[in-house]
């Protein structure tokens, strides 16, 4: 799969298509240009707002891990400590074995915590776009799926793959993604296609001959994807441009803002 950074596919397609026919253009070719490049501004904005909730998670569930692993080390140390004890210390092994109760209390309110943010990322996994799925696919099978499967699982390992998830997604919010897929057409037939997806937020794909084409947006159980035959030669004309196929211009495509 090919990545090409969003801002710098933009500037290129932006400043091909501002020099683009004659000095002296009309008022109107103005203030089309200026109405599709406001498009592709909050096409970028948003984009930018979905990538700035991933980093703001991925904060929060670093910080998490810092407290969680405090806990488990504070657990640990208790243990360890009460193994040491002299036998002659009755009142100090009661003192010690109080604590150990109240830390194997809060050791299973970690356990819960980590067991809610793993049901979280599942979920949110189930959303991602195809190319994701997979780059996610080991994270998403070390991720207990019952509490029978939590048995030799640390804290920190659970922990570690959620944020593995969280960072891969980061990145391809970041970036264009450009891969082969298999779409349905009007009368149910399988048909090979390229989509590009900008991020997590949009998405375009079309045939090799641009007769078959439409647009995809990320729903609430995963993604919707709509077909759109007239936009097969525009879109077929952006991947083009993508793979380096034709010289860059500017391409006015639709845009689905939530």
């Amino acid at each position: 799969m090919n990545r090409l950074p969003f801002g710098a596919f933009l500037s290129v397609s932006l400043a091909f298509g501002l020099t683009e026919g004659p000095v002296f253009a009309q008022q109107s070719k103005f203030d089309e240009a200026r109405a599709h490049i406001e498009k592709w501004v909050q096409t970028r904005q948003l984009i930018a707002r979905r990538g700035a909730d991933w980093r703001v998670e991925q904060e929060n569930i670093g910080q998490s891990i810092g407290l969680l692993q405090r806990e488990i080390n504070l657990l640990n140390g208790e243990i360890d400590k009460s193994e040491q004890v002299d036998t002659e210390a009755d009142a100090e092994k009661k003192r010690i074995t109080l604590n150990l109760e109240d830390l194997k209390k809060a050791n299973k309110v970690v356990d819960a915590a980590l067991w809610g943010m793993e049901r979280q990322a599942l979920a949110l996994m189930a959303r991602f776009p195809n190319p994701l799925k997979d780059r996610t696919s080991n994270v998403r099978s070390r991720i207990p799926l019952e509490k029978e499967d939590l048995r030799g699982r640390s804290a920190a390992e659970r922990m570690q793959n959620v944020v593995a998830m969280l960072n891969e997604a980061d990145r391809f919010n970041s970036a264009i993604t450009l891969a082969i897929e298999v779409r349905k057409d009007t009368g149910g037939k399988d048909r090979q296609v390229q989509v590009l997806y900008l991020g997590v937020g949009q998405a375009y794909y079309a045939d090799q001959g641009g007769t078959f084409a439409g647009t995809g947006v990320a729903g609430a159980e995963g993604w919707d994807w709509t077909v759109n035959a007239e936009l097969g030669p525009t879109i077929r004309k952006v991947i083009d441009i993508y793979e380096n196929e034709r010289s860059a211009e500017f391409v006015p495509v639709p845009v689905n803002i939530q």
